[in-house]
């Protein structure tokens, strides 16, 4: 059986073309462990310390990220690759799509602008200051409906807003700023997201298969829908008072004069939820929140959106909401319906809903990344490093949850520590916090000095004189 250190050194090993040069690998592989090892503050200079580097010259770190010429998304490339292999040649590569927002303290960072904060009240929108990715995650299901999901980061990309021109800028100037922001905002970078991640797809192999994005309401657009990739499926997260319309029928098809796309108008999705003559309720076991769900859904197909996807043809699919008990002898609660709009037309809708289900998992990516890898937290000003240092850190974050998956499994076994006697014992899957705690110590076993310098102690400093 593999240990994690060697499946997380394997992982890091084959991406070593990404780099131009041999020793620049060393380098980048002697910060990832120093990323994985490091306390508190995730910074460049705590990475050092963490691998006993702090008293030799620290300016090749930096320029790793500031001037040595190497692909970001290279380091993600063994990642996708071993993702692929997990998967049945059979079914649907699943991705999750959503974009997040680094804090920073300085507008004068390079990416960083003012945006919504997210976790602000509806009613009283926030602003905070931050640099903004597009994140794109592999969907796995290991234990298939017996288990929870697992999202792998794939790509981190920086998606900055187009820089507003000042008060002085001529009228031309002015003018490419409105363009930009329709060609340039996030629903179009995300569209060249998708993209990527396609022709990715292609190189690796997997040609042939078809990929399955998964994403919020922000995505769900003329933008996305109408420069959907061939052989790409979206599901989005749609509004409740949208305006469908179904085919035209054959009646309305016969006549003089331009042939017609659009049939009758539908009632908005939030009536046909209410509508249960017309439109009645099917029911599928769907797993999320630790459990098996009974839900109960609907679904339209196939109709049309003329704002959003023109005349492409869509699927409406309708979840209706699950019910909670805060306690045991609480008042049963509910949460908010959800309504989806898939260009998928094939594929069974437990299939897809299960898939939207699983999209929960890119939100705790979003928290580990931040609150346990420390992603946004380094102290970099060159154009280069300042998106460059969060992207390694996340292609760090994804290879070492595929390599817990690769050494230990799904689940948590006996190499992990063992939970408090307060929390359940029952079988789940590792948290961050629990493979950190184990790569750790394999590494105390291994001594880090040796890992690190590739079998030769590093040297100590000399040691200084007492004081008078």
């Amino acid at each position: 059986m593999k240990t994690l250190i060697s499946a997380f050194e394997e992982l890091l090993w084959e991406a070593r073309k990404t780099f131009p040069q041999h020793r620049t690998f060393l380098r980048a592989r002697q910060l990832a462990l120093g990323f994985v090892t490091t306390w508190g503050r995730h910074t460049i200079s705590r990475a050092l310390c963490a691998i006993h580097r702090q008293f030799e010259d620290w300016s090749a770190s930096y320029r790793l990220f500031s001037r040595s010429p190497w692909n970001p998304a290279g380091l993600f490339r063994p990642v996708l690759n071993k993702c692929l292999g997990l998967v049945d040649k059979t079914a649907l590569i699943c991705f999750a799509l959503d974009d997040t927002a680094l804090r920073k303290s300085s507008k004068d960072i390079p990416g960083v602008s003012y945006a919504r904060d997210p976790m602000s009240p509806k009613f009283h929108p926030n602003l905070i200051l931050g640099q903004r990715f597009i994140q794109a995650t592999f969907l796995l299901r290991p234990q298939g409906l017996s288990g929870p999901a697992r999202s792998i980061p794939v790509r981190f990309t920086p998606a900055p807003p187009p820089a507003k021109p000042g008060k002085k800028a001529s009228e031309e100037e002015q003018k490419e700023y409105r363009q930009a922001k329709k060609t340039n905002n996030l629903s179009c970078q995300g569209a060249a997201v998708i993209k990527d991640l396609r022709a990715e797809l292609d190189v690796l192999g997997a040609v042939e298969r078809t990929a399955l994005v998964v994403t919020d309401g922000s995505y769900c657009n003329r933008n996305v829908l109408r420069n959907k990739p061939d052989r790409v499926e979206i599901v989005a997260r749609t509004r409740g008072d949208i305006t469908l319309f179904a085919l035209p029928t054959s009646e309305q098809l016969v006549g003089r004069g331009r042939r017609r796309k659009y049939g009758d108008e539908l009632p908005k999705p939030n009536e046909i939820r209410k509508d249960d003559s017309k439109f009645p309720w099917r029911e599928a076991d769907v797993f999320g929140a630790g459990r098996l769900h009974n839900l109960r859904f609907k679904v339209v197909a196939p109709v049309l959106w003329k704002s959003g996807a023109k005349a492409r043809q869509l699927r409406l699919i309708i979840i209706a909401p699950l019910g909670y008990r805060l306690t045991k002898r609480s008042k049963k609660l509910y949460r908010d319906p959800a309504y989806l709009l898939t260009t998928d037309l094939t594929t069974p809708v437990e299939t897809l809903i299960q898939a939207y289900f699983d999209r929960w998992e890119i939100e705790v990516n979003h928290r580990e990344e931040k609150s346990m890898f420390g992603v946004g937290e380094a102290q970099v000003w060159s154009d280069k490093a300042a998106p460059r240092v969060p992207q390694f850190q996340v292609a760090i974050y994804a290879m070492l949850l595929l390599a817990s998956l690769m050494s230990y499994g799904p689940t948590r076994t006996e190499s992990y520590h063992k939970l408090p006697k307060w929390r359940s014992q029952t079988e789940r899957r590792p948290s961050i916090e629990d493979i950190l705690t184990l790569i750790r110590e394999e590494l105390v076993d291994r001594g880090i000095s040796n890992s690190t310098t590739g079998g030769q102690r590093a040297s100590r400093p000399k040691r200084m004189p007492k004081a008078s």
